[in-house]
């Protein structure tokens, strides 16, 4: 799996979710967190968001050590319900780790928790995880590696980052209505993302709707309708929050990506 990492998806696996990348413990928590907000945002303020700033929610599991007694223990508790709200996360932290032993002993737990479990892996090597588990997970590069993206799609990435530049968005419609499969479409919004990051850093609500679109993507039947939501929703956040855009040079950073 190199480059961006694409999906190996079968089915609904919504609830369990690899992020590929180096340091991620911060980010997977961020995930944790906006599961378990009380308004599905990550507000910070409630309850739930401010016991997991402080290490505290008891619906939040860590797994960083992988031996097979622990893993089965954990395992094991997913059998009780959560204590504060409607979900339990599990993030497993550096999963491509685990011996295969420890990964085996996770197959069942991850392709069919019970309802209200929700799991993150963490990884900088996922070609390091079993098949069988990789076949259980949504992959999602958040990394600061270069994706190996054929040109035609880095073309299509820039074009739609430069139409919300200008506020244009017939033109960022245009540009993204060129995919047609939700792999290509995958490799063009984490350019995008990546890119937005850099010029646009500021407008945290458009790189947040981004990021969800990013999560939502595998379980949107409908590549065209999926394709115009992103394009309203971003640019209604930026028209919300209207602030001077640098534009982003031909040679500037999505360059790199050829």
């Amino acid at each position: 799996m190199t480059g961006a990492v694409r999906g190996s998806v079968s089915g609904s696996v919504r609830h369990a979710t690899c992020y590929v990348g180096d340091n991620l413990d911060r980010f997977a928590e961020e995930k944790a967190r906006a599961i378990l907000c009380k308004s599905g945002q990550a507000c910070g303020s409630c309850n739930s968001c401010i016991k997991v700033q402080n290490k505290s929610h008891p619906d939040l599991i860590w797994v960083r050590e992988y031996k097979i007694k622990e893993i089965r223990e954990v395992v094991a508790t997913a059998t009780t319900r959560p204590n504060d709200g409607e979900f339990k996360v599990y993030i497993f932290s550096g999963a491509d780790s685990m011996r295969a032993d420890c990964q085996n002993a996770l197959l069942k737990f991850t392709e069919e928790p019970p309802d209200y479990v929700r799991i993150i892996f963490t990884a900088k090597s996922p070609d390091l995880l079993l098949e069988t588990i990789k076949s259980r997970l949504v992959f999602i590069n958040v990394g600061d590696g270069v994706p190996d993206v054929p040109s035609e799609l880095t073309e299509t990435a820039r074009e739609f980052v430069s139409a919300l530049v200008q506020h244009n968005e017939n033109n960022a419609a245009v540009a993204i209505s060129r995919i047609k499969n939700r792999e290509d479409l995958s490799a063009v919004l984490d350019l995008i993302s990546k890119e937005m990051r850099k010029t646009m850093q500021y407008e945290i609500k458009a790189q947040k709707f981004l990021l969800d679109c990013i999560d939502d993507l595998k379980f949107n039947p409908n590549i065209a309708l999926f394709c115009a939501h992103i394009t309203a929703g971003i640019c209604e956040k930026l028209n919300n929050h209207p602030a001077p855009l640098g534009h982003p040079s031909k040679e500037g950073n999505l360059a790199r990506y050829n």
